[in-house]
């Protein structure tokens, strides 16, 4: 008799631990995967000769990085409250994408920068890239300058040469002055005749080509890229 109440309740206990067993298994299943991370970050490299007059903001060089972040998709759902780092710095939030203005020192530019980005739900991606090259203007510096004579406009890279977008335009009307487009030179002019009096111009020289490389790994969903575009300004004042 006793070995049979003993092995009634041995197999109750095996019973009620399979049921556990099966019940762990099945809430272990219902646990949903976390989507993927749609990540497009452009980073703009930009070396400022001036900003918005010829002596203002001098030779201030920055890193200008923009990420959009979103899930599974370039159209999915916008991801608002993540954690964005590049170049250790924090990222702000700005309507649909994490944005920051980050100065660099013109006498070490930065070479390589870390992307990391931590989500609510502790999806976490961590890369290092490389800056290719800087583009930075040489000519003119921000200065006053008289309109009598033609402007010469020249730039350099660091490192890998590229061909070019050179504009120029009256800050004050928004008058195109001068624009080029694929340029393989290293310098251009901009006729003294278009040149006005008594304004601010500003000029600027952008690679034409993009640097890009995808992402991938277990959370990056397909398509996730980051660019960078080197580019260089400067504002000088006519009399």
């Amino acid at each position: 008799m006793k070995t049979r109440t003993v092995l009634v309740i041995l197999g109750i206990c095996l019973v009620s631990t399979a049921v556990l067993r099966s019940q762990e298994i099945e809430n272990q299943q219902e646990i949903p995967e976390p989507d993927p991370l749609f990540i497009r970050a452009t980073i703009y490299p930009t070396a400022n000769l001036s900003r918005y007059d010829y002596n203002n903001d001098v030779d201030l060089y920055e890193i200008r990085a923009y990420v959009q972040l979103r899930n599974k998709t370039p159209i999915g759902e916008v991801i608002d409250n993540a954690y964005v780092y590049v170049y250790s710095q924090l990222l702000d939030f700005k309507i649909d994408h994490y944005e920051k203005r980050i100065k660099v020192p013109m006498e070490d530019l930065v070479e390589e920068f870390e992307l990391r980005i931590e989500t609510q739900d502790n999806r976490i991606v961590k890369n290092r890239f490389k800056i290719p090259t800087w583009l930075i203007l040489s000519e003119p510096r921000p200065d006053i300058i008289e309109n009598a004579q033609d402007l010469n406009v020249e730039w350099k890279f660091t490192r890998f040469e590229a061909p070019v977008d050179v504009y120029a335009y009256n800050f004050k009307t928004g008058e195109k002055l001068l624009e080029g487009l694929n340029l393989y030179s290293s310098e251009v002019t901009l006729p003294a005749k278009d040149i006005p009096e008594s304004t601010i111009v500003r000029i600027w020289v952008m690679q034409s080509w993009l640097y890009k490389r995808f992402l991938r790994g277990s959370v990056e969903a397909p398509g996730s890229e980051i660019i960078v575009i080197p580019w260089s300004q400067v504002f000088i004042r006519t009399k």
